[in-house]
């Protein structure tokens, strides 16, 4: 199989797709949010994600951009486990502490958000876990996002605040880089009208 990938790979020649410039930044009607999928299980790990965050903003500085946490607890017997108040504290904390650095204008919605879901109780596995992993949440985001119902997230305030118009949604691992200007290039690339969805009726 290996193999087979990698003679694929190196006969086919990358296709550049058509992108709009977006040379003064990514403008408001294409607002995007980027997501980073993970579980909050330790104190380091949390402060290690809100790092990461902030590198994904400072190397990507764009006005109508949104850097969202998007948490999930680990696996438990119960539905609440007695570490889940503390990290969500200090995860809550540190975006406070991400927002006040790095401030939006008054009126907007934060530049640093936390999405944080609460167990759900797993018949096939007989546990409490969040409901379909990182696959679920991200569904339930873009549900959030579509409807303007965050209902599925735990309401922690202003920290919690999806900012309204967001229309793309760039999904990252905790440990993927986004090099400078990288996000202004692949929303570029989806708001170009030739790379539009089409829909079979």
């Amino acid at each position: 199989v290996a193999l087979v990938n990698r003679l694929i790979s190196e006969s086919l020649r990358p296709r550049h797709l058509p992108r709009l410039a977006l040379n003064q930044g990514i403008p408001a009607e294409h607002r995007v949010m980027v997501v980073i999928p993970a579980l909050l299980s330790s104190a380091a790990g949390v402060t290690e994600l809100l790092q990461r965050l902030r590198l994904h903003h400072l190397a990507n500085p764009e006005t109508h951009a949104q850097f969202a946490l998007l948490g999930d607890w680990a696996d438990a017997d119960t539905e609440h486990a007695d570490t889940d108040a503390a990290l969500l504290a200090a995860a809550v904390e540190g975006i406070a502490a991400l927002n006040a650095r790095h401030p939006e204008p008054a009126g907007q919605a934060p530049r640093f958000i936390l999405l944080q879901r609460q167990r759900r109780f797993s018949t096939s596995e007989q546990r409490w876990i969040g409901w379909e992993r990182k696959r679920g949440k991200l569904e339930q985001l873009i549900a959030a996002i579509a409807e303007d119902d965050p209902a599925a997230f735990l309401d922690l305030g202003e920290s919690s605040l999806i900012a309204p118009g967001t229309r793309y949604l760039v999904t990252l691992d905790a440990d993927t880089g986004l090099p400078p200007g990288r996000l202004r290039e692949l929303v570029g690339v989806a708001a170009h009208p030739h790379n539009a969805p089409r829909l079979d009726p």
